[in-house]
């Protein structure tokens, strides 16, 4: 497959996933990789913890998934990333699983179009 051409079946089960989320936005998650974590970690106010809230999630790509958008810190002027769905914990949040099985499925077919 051509760095150019779409998988139809990663492209819908994205779908799936993102019509899962969007009822669920906003939704408190926690940065699950260290380059994210140091990142909010350093945008966060003194005192407040490692939540982030997802409020957007959209699909870039054969190339990088599923991406959310992530505020840190509340207020007027929280701080904006984004990140990949996949450096995401969602807690006991019923869509945790949802995510957990979507994340297995890009693993594998990561693999599969490496051999």
């Amino acid at each position: 497959m051509d760095s150019n051409d779409v998988d139809p079946a990663r492209a819908a089960d994205a779908r799936g996933l993102i019509d899962a989320l969007r009822p669920c936005l906003p939704l408190m998650a926690h940065p699950r990789g260290r380059s994210l974590a140091l990142s909010i970690a350093a945008a966060r106010r003194r005192g407040s913890d490692r939540r982030c809230t997802v409020t957007n999630v959209f699909d870039a790509g054969d190339a990088f998934g599923l991406m959310c958008q992530i505020e840190v810190g509340g207020g007027a002027a929280p701080a904006i990333f984004v990140a990949p769905i996949a450096e995401l914990a969602f807690g006991r949040h019923p869509i945790a699983r949802a995510v957990a099985d979507y994340r297995r499925r890009r693993a594998r077919a990561h693999v599969a179009a490496s051999s």
